[in-house]
């Protein structure tokens, strides 16, 4: 099984400038590599194989113009090309989108070291290619086979290292779907969820209470002339509030998946394909849902379920939940958001929109079960 353990790692001067040398080298090599791959296919309506890419940086390397290319670890500039070629060619075959090339002005960097990578939990250090006993802090151990470590870089200026590890651990089979311990989940703006039980989570709106205070820093950040100091300092001050909704909305989150999956006697979880970057189109409702998270959660949800052998089960994402009545499936012709509660007129059922919703979800979810296993 492979795992990730994110630490918080603390460089010191030398180190940091070793570490955004490796930043701007794996940047320049990235978008040359993609540089090179979109003349190449406007020439010859072909891609270039990763030995051809792979030469051509060999040949780049040798140069006096690009000495400085020699001072990194040349197994990240190697990642980096791995990064445009898998990219460009998962393009071509419809499972991602086009790469697009790398600014500088954008404050998240990081670069990856596949290889020649050892954590030391005694000493607490970290030993990579050509960094050497970088301080970290290691808040929780493992045993396994480090795979690759990502050292990244958030806009408030905080170093991480990403370690992916491969241990001896096998996930365990998912269990047998059955409807009695089978849950609705229907994902919303007011309720951050609502199982089909009855039970509710609620929504903190995270960055709405962080907003009057976001706007004065923002208000502020914007009189500022690009080539001061204080301009680099209110950005800062930005980028820190950003940054502590983002951990409070993560820890949230991680607090409810670990609820509904370690806390709970369900084992198969019922939710819908939403399509979430489609849905932030609504500009009216864009900044509230995206205050809510639902990929992050969906994405923390279902591998913590693979974890522990359980069940998630998807709903196609234009299923009408909210529309039809869960007790004799009578579909309404419209329905508006405002409309919270309402009464079926086919069997004068009252129903909770969200609470109906996650019953539906969970009843369509197990009928396509259902139909897939007599197929």
């Amino acid at each position: 099984m492979l795992k990730a353990y994110k630490y918080r790692i603390y460089p010191n001067r030398e180190q940091a400038l070793l570490i955004e040398k490796h930043f701007g080298c794996s940047r320049f090599v990235f978008n040359w590599s993609l540089a090179l791959q979109k003349r190449y296919y406007a020439m010859f309506k072909k891609s270039l194989t990763r030995t051809q890419i792979q030469s051509q940086l060999v040949k780049k390397k040798k140069k006096a113009k690009y000495a400085w290319l020699n001072e990194v670890n040349s197994q990240s500039l190697l990642n980096a090309l791995l990064n445009v070629y898998t990219a460009f060619t998962g393009f071509f075959k419809g499972s991602a989108q086009f790469p697009r090339f790398k600014s500088r002005k954008i404050p998240q960097r990081s670069y990856q070291c596949p290889q020649h990578c050892t954590l030391d939990f005694v000493q607490g250090v970290i030993h990579l290619p050509k960094l050497k006993g970088i301080k970290a802090v290691f808040s929780r151990e493992f045993v396994g086979k480090v795979k690759t470590v990502t050292i990244s870089k958030t806009a408030t200026g905080k170093y991480y290292a990403s370690v992916l590890v491969e241990n001896d651990e096998v996930l365990p089979t998912p269990t047998t779907i059955e409807p009695n311990l089978t849950v609705g989940i229907d994902l919303g703006i007011r309720h951050l969820l609502t199982l089909s039980d009855g039970s509710k989570f609620d929504n903190p709106t995270h960055l709405a209470k962080a907003g009057k205070r976001l706007a004065i820093q923002q208000k502020i950040f914007a009189r500022k002339h690009k080539a001061s100091k204080n301009y680099q300092k209110q950005k800062l001050a930005v980028a820190r509030i950003h940054e502590k909704v983002r951990h409070q909305r993560l820890d949230l989150h991680h607090q409810i998946t670990h609820s509904l999956i370690c806390e709970n006697q369900a084992t198969s979880y019922a939710l819908e394909d939403l399509g979430v970057k489609n849905m932030v189109k609504n500009r009216k409702l864009a900044k509230a849902m995206s205050d809510t998270g639902w990929g992050q959660f969906v994405t923390l949800l279902t591998y913590k379920a693979k974890w522990y052998g359980k069940n998630i089960l998807r709903v196609d994402r234009f299923f009408a939940s909210s529309k039809i009545c869960s007790h004799c499936h009578h579909k309404l012709e419209r329905l508006p958001l405002s409309v919270r509660v309402w009464t079926c007129p086919g069997c004068h059922a009252r129903h909770d929109r969200d609470i109906n919703a996650s019953n539906n979800i969970r009843a369509q979810a197990l009928a396509d079960v259902a139909g897939l296993a007599t197929a």
